[in-house]
């Protein structure tokens, strides 16, 4: 008689059948699905179509332009996440991926020439739209795009990830919608343009103390390379790892692409650091102040820029200050927290600092409420 495998005797055990047949009503006979890839011919008929710099994707571009230009104006979040689910900049994008897995070079060299066309198109739509409307007052959705460091590389790469395989999937192929939110594109492009429009004229509000033109056109234009070398080189991997193409043949395109993304690193890095130097030292600021009960919820601090040369650090802070608090314990107070925040900063590498606070003086006037006389 044959022995009963541990499987076979544990499925014929009248408790476990019981608990199997209960996980099935309960699940409806829930089961991972391992969808197959699209076929190649396929694939490459959609590679192909989205290429082609058509009628429709230059008005969606054209469309997604002005609404994102109008909401980095109106500096309204919700405006801009309208104007990224309307662009389409995102599929010639992963068709020169495909491209180049593939060693197709004329989809790569006409998806290339695409994406060029949508760049300059949308730089110069959002400077025509810049020119229309004469604002100078830049707001925070502009500077936000200004400042690409590793965390938006990391972006890029995850959005390229995901996009290139929903194109492998049917069932998923919507989700190329959510991925265009995810990473920017049209956005910094238009920074660009309005920055270009605006010239030197441009003028930060009050929460940013220092803002140039050309530190804003470079930034803005550097966060569009970050996540087009982020997305082609990571769909490129997607793709082969799909079973699309061959390596070999591709190998010094992806290199290419892989150096410009080491390249894009350096001013990345630098950025990144700075970005963690301003979260110590508005950290440190909002410990310092807590702890001064005098001072505490009087002293407000509307600006903090932070400059980076080697590892000198260049502290710019602006501060309302009652009238009646700016003593000699206040001058004792800004001493102190310099040294603390100095202290802090040793620990990123900082081995000196500058700080340049300006003082705004307020006076704060009480009234007493009224009362009812019934």
């Amino acid at each position: 008689m044959k022995k009963k495998s541990f499987f076979e005797s544990i499925f014929n055990n009248e408790f476990f059948r019981q608990i199997f047949v209960f996980w099935k009503a309960l699940t409806s006979s829930w089961r991972v699905y391992l969808e197959k890839p699209l076929p190649m011919e396929e694939l490459q008929e959609l590679r192909e179509a989205a290429s082609i710099p058509s009628f429709g994707f230059f008005f969606l571009l054209i469309c997604a332009t002005v609404i994102a230009t109008l909401g980095l104006i109106l500096d309204s979040t919700a405006i801009i996440i309208g104007a990224m689910i309307v662009a389409p900049l995102m599929n010639p994008i992963l068709s020169m991926s495909f491209g180049i897995i593939t060693a197709n070079w004329k989809l790569y060299k006409r998806s290339l020439i695409t994406v060029a066309l949508g760049v300059g198109c949308t730089i110069f739509i959002s400077f025509l739209i810049s020119l229309i409307i004469p604002l100078d007052i830049v707001g925070e959705e502009i500077l936000g795009r200004t400042r690409p460091n590793l965390i938006d590389l990391g972006v890029a790469i995850a959005a390229g990830a995901a996009g290139s395989f929903s194109l492998t999937r049917k069932s998923i192929a919507s989700s190329i919608a959510g991925v265009a939110i995810a990473v920017a594109l049209v956005p910094p492009l238009c920074v660009t343009g309005i920055s270009l429009a605006i010239g030197e004229e441009m003028i930060a509000p009050v929460s940013s103390l220092a803002v140039s033109y050309a530190n804003v056109s470079q930034g803005a234009f550097l966060l569009f390379l970050v996540n087009l070398a982020g997305i082609t080189f990571t769909a490129c991997l997607i793709f082969l790892s799909q079973s699309y193409g061959r390596f070999p043949k591709a190998f010094q395109t992806i290199f290419i692409w892989f150096l410009i993304i080491v390249l894009l690193c350096g001013p990345l890095t630098g950025s990144m650091k700075k970005l963690l130097v301003n979260d110590r030292v508005t950290r440190e600021l909002r410990i310092i102040i807590q702890e001064k009960p005098q001072f505490a919820g009087k002293i407000m601090t509307h600006g903090l820029n932070i400059e980076l040369e080697g590892s000198t650090a260049y502290i710019y802070f602006l501060l309302t200050v009652p009238q009646d608090l700016m003593t000699d314990e206040f001058d004792q107070f800004l001493q102190t927290s310099e040294e603390r925040i100095f202290n802090s900063l040793t620990q990123t590498g900082i081995t000196s600092i500058e700080v340049n606070v300006r003082i705004i003086p307020i006076e704060v006037k009480r009234y007493r409420g009224l009362k009812s006389k019934l």
